[in-house]
């Protein structure tokens, strides 16, 4: 859906969002049900129900939000 190449090598220059890396990932204080993957300029949010919600690191906006199967959002109690 890009017409920048799937070329993972290129992370940093590209301007593609590739998927989280492993050694990327962290766990949210007070949170065991979500985990956030950092990346080049993004944090990546994602709850065990399969919410997802994708905010610039760089001040904390929202720039995507999907609910997970239960319907709620990654911070939706």
């Amino acid at each position: 859906m890009t017409s920048i190449p799937y070329n993972p090598a290129n992370w940093q220059s590209d301007g593609r969002l590739y998927p989280p890396m492993d050694d990327m990932r962290r766990d949210v204080a007070g949170r065991p049900d979500v985990v956030r993957y950092r990346s080049k300029g993004h944090h990546t949010l994602i709850r065990s129900k399969g919410a997802v919600e994708i905010q610039l690191a760089a001040g904390g906006d929202v720039q995507f939000a999907k609910k997970g199967s239960d319907g709620r959002g990654v911070w939706e109690q």
